[in-house]
């Protein structure tokens, strides 16, 4: 830590620990909803608060490990004891702790591989890259199985590069190396294919003792069976949870059942992802660095994690969330090449200043933009509604995700009544006769408002300036998270 204050460079590390903050504090909900049901519903059924009934598939099938839902649980678990409840306060708490122990990690390693650029420019310019490159904060803060296999992944790294670095090659760091690449495959099975580029970067380029292969195989063994401790402990049952992952996924298809894609479809969902033509600017730049620096351990490790998931037909991109940095480290490279072969091409610096400017755009919104619109619309319930509360629903309860129950954000005091549309409305309030009812509903209004009640909308994900331009009726198509207070005439 001290190194990291200490660094030419601290004070572009202090602003990356800044934006991590402030991703934390704005990026509420998730990226996919695999980042909430397998890790906070999985633990909220541990605490007792969530039936077996309303986990997702993946449960019953035994195919997700137990190692960060039982994280997940012993932090709620202090957290609790302290008197912490909120479950706002406390994925905010998991988005920061993440977002540190990404940013130290890559405080690290940044430092470690200063020495590989040629220039000042592109020292600094790599620096930038690792901290402010627009998706970086985003992906550096979410408590996700993704991010968390690349967290240990890179500390496990870190720790190698190091010692070649010094030219001194402890076994006990090759212990610890071992721990951290189990820990990585557990938190993500799909860290295999990154394992098996990093053994043969070390089988090929820096060959190491048969005493250090026997510490990391047997850290890796000793780390694996503390998992699937874990996954006892999470399902209650003797299991192994890579081989029924296996066995669903690719045995039986499951995976294929959301969709395939061709094997080149990686550059297709980037290009468009990555915002273009940034995004094309930064594979010119990715290849470059591959082109540059071939024998680097970050190509060997990236080109096995690409090439084993372009051969699985579902393809998304969070699948490559993990070799960010390696991607960021080979762009940065390729930046480097380029600066020393095109110094004096105004065509070269025209062209990177405007991709500046976007990456700038993207950044801006992709810190402080919510990651999930529900979450909003859940924190304002939980806090408008202290008191036992009803609310009609229509067509789909408040407190749910992608079909699925989200009991970890569900107050006790709440109840919800689900009508199959609006319709329905006009008959619950005769049945009932009430002189207020709370409704939800995912548009921007209520349509069919009894004639005996005036409708009051007193929360909507958008301000109500943005809805008075109704352009082409985008209203309608939209999911517009919004609660109503319906008040009887007098």
């Amino acid at each position: 830590m001290k190194a990291i204050f200490q660094s030419a460079y601290s004070k572009y590390f202090i602003y990356g620990l800044l934006i991590n903050i402030i991703a934390a504090w704005f990026s509420v909900g998730y990226h996919h909803p695999d980042e909430h049901f397998q890790i906070l519903e999985f633990c909220n059924y541990k605490l007792g608060n969530s039936p077996v009934a309303d986990l997702p598939w993946e449960f019953a099938a035994k195919i997700r490990p137990g190692l960060q839902p039982f994280i997940t649980y012993c932090f709620i678990s202090v957290f609790n004891s302290i008197g912490i409840y909120n479950p706002f306060v406390i994925t905010f708490l998991f988005r920061l702790l993440i977002g540190f122990l990404g940013w130290m990690a890559v405080c690290k390693l940044v430092m470690l591989l200063l020495p590989d650029f040629l220039s000042e420019r592109s020292k600094k310019l790599f620096v930038l890259l690792s901290f402010f490159l627009w998706f970086v904060p985003y992906l550096n803060v979410r408590f996700s199985s993704e991010n968390t296999a690349t967290i240990s992944f890179l500390y496990a790294i870190y720790l190698l590069l190091k010692l070649y670095s010094t030219n001194f090659k402890k076994i006990s760091s090759f212990f610890i190396i071992g721990f951290l690449l189990a820990f990585s495959f557990f938190f993500r099975f799909q860290m295999a294919f990154a394992i098996v580029g990093l053994i043969v970067w070390l089988l090929l380029i820096h060959k190491i003792s048969w005493l250090n292969w026997l510490s990391l195989f047997l850290s890796g063994v000793c780390g694996a069976l503390i998992c699937i401790y874990l996954d006892k402990w999470l399902y209650g049952t003797w299991t192994f949870t890579p081989y029924n992952y296996y066995v669903a996924n690719i045995v039986q298809h499951v995976a294929a059942n959301f969709g395939t894609d061709p094997w080149w479809h990686y550059v297709v969902l980037f290009i468009t992802a990555a915002i273009p033509p940034l995004s094309i600017g930064l594979l010119y730049f990715f290849g470059a660095g591959i082109y540059s620096k071939p024998k680097s351990v970050f190509v060997f490790i990236l080109v096995a994690f690409v090439i084993g998931h372009s051969l699985i037909g579902h393809k998304e991109m969070r699948f490559l969330f993990p070799m960010w940095f390696a991607f960021v480290y080979l762009t940065a490279i390729g930046i480097d090449f380029c600066i020393l072969k095109y110094k004096s091409n105004k065509f070269f610096t025209y062209t990177f200043k405007c991709l500046i400017v976007l990456n700038f755009g993207a950044l801006l919104y992709r810190t402080i933009a919510p990651a999930q619109e529900a979450i909003p619309c859940f924190s304002f319930a939980n806090e408008q509604f202290k008191q036992p509360t009803t609310i009609v629903c229509i067509e789909e309860p408040l407190y749910s995700l992608a079909g699925l129950k989200a009991n970890f954000y569900k107050p006790k005091n709440i109840e919800e009544i689900v009508l199959k549309g609006e319709n329905g409305l006009n008959d619950f309030l005769s049945t009932n006769n009430q002189d207020s009812v709370i409704v939800f509903k995912k548009a921007a209004s209520l349509n069919n408002v009894p004639a005996n009640y005036t409708s009051k909308r007193i929360y909507c994900m958008f301000p109500e300036w943005v809805l008075k331009f109704n352009i082409n009726n985008w209203e309608d198509r939209a999911n517009i998270w919004s609660i109503h207070v319906l008040y009887k005439k007098k």
